[in-house]
């Protein structure tokens, strides 16, 4: 199976598009999508939340942990 892809804007509810002779007098099927945009997304950083469960933590339990080796 061959395929072309094209990235054309559409004018007045119209495109073009020229096909090879390899598909002339041939069936083909034609799938239109929206073109994704091509501006990247502004980079976000990402905080880290090492730590952020903390405060939550029971003292009494994290030496035993710590006793015992980082069990999971």
């Amino acid at each position: 199976m061959e395929a072309i892809r094209k990235i054309q804007t559409v004018e007045n509810g119209e495109i073009y598009l020229q096909l090879p002779e390899q598909f002339w007098n041939q069936e083909v099927e034609i799938i239109v999508l929206t073109s994704p945009q091509q501006t990247a997304p502004p980079a976000t950083h990402k905080k880290s939340l090492r730590g952020s469960l903390r405060h939550y933590a029971k003292p009494d339990l994290t030496h035993k942990s710590k006793a015992h080796g980082k069990q999971r």
